[in-house]
This record gives structure tokens, sequence and C-alpha cells, in this order.
């Protein structure tokens, strides 16, 4: 069996949108789900004149959104009593676009996490 969820969702003010995509197999007693969530945030800036304004508004959102060095971290667990496997991956950063004399500041993190499960613990296992 093969399960496919999307959820998606974006803030009232269209700044924050969220997409999520899990699926779950189930085969031969074993199942595995993957988890992929996709975050972003976006703040923008029109019409900038000169050089000095541009830096002092990506200051401003570099100490605002508390703006991070692209980040990626890996961790892996396995449980040999639960027979439980987990490994996650997640990346953070930020970017900035210039489009039409308009600015946007993005901020986003992507994480996928695979659990690989065995048929003893299935039923103990929430999605």
């Amino acid at each position: 069996m093969r399960e496919i969820l999307i959820q998606t969702s974006t803030s009232d003010d269209h700044k924050r949108k969220k997409l999520a995509i899990i699926e779950t197999i189930k085969k031969d007693g074993f199942a595995a789900r993957a988890e992929k969530k996709y975050s972003y945030y976006v703040s923008e800036k029109d019409a900038v004149v000169n050089p000095e304004q541009l830096q002092a508004w990506m200051d401003t959102q570099a100490h605002t959104f508390q703006k991070k060095d692209r980040h990626v971290s890996i961790r892996k667990t396995y449980d040999k009593s639960t027979g439980v496997g987990q490994m996650i991956y997640r990346v953070i950063g930020s970017f900035y676009v210039v489009q039409n004399l308009h600015i946007f500041a993005v901020v986003f993190m992507h994480s996928i996490k695979f659990d690989m499960l065995t048929s003893g613990n299935l039923s103990h296992h929430t999605p």
C-alpha cells in the first residue's frame, strides 16, 4: 500500500508559505515513511534607489529574521530493540532576489525525514 498526503498553507499576509508531503509505503510487514517539509518567509522592499538604502534594508532584514549562513545537518539513528530507523536532513538559509526594482529577502527551511519501521511497531508509530 502506498499513501501520499500533501498539505499546503499560506499566512494571511502571504509572507509565509509551507508545503509538506508525507509518503507512507507498507509492504511485506515493513513500512517506510518520508516526510518532506518546505517553509519560506518572504519580505519585500520596493524601488531601492541607492546602494546605501539597499545595504540598510538588508541589515534590517538580517537582524529581524536572525539571518544565518546556510546550514546543513544530517542525523541518522537506528534502535535495534524497536526496529525503528530514522534519518533527518535539514537545510536552513536565506537569499535575496531582485525583480523589476523590487527586492525580496527569502528565509527558508527544507527538511526530509525518513522512517523505516518493522512489522512489530507499525501500530505504535504515529505519522
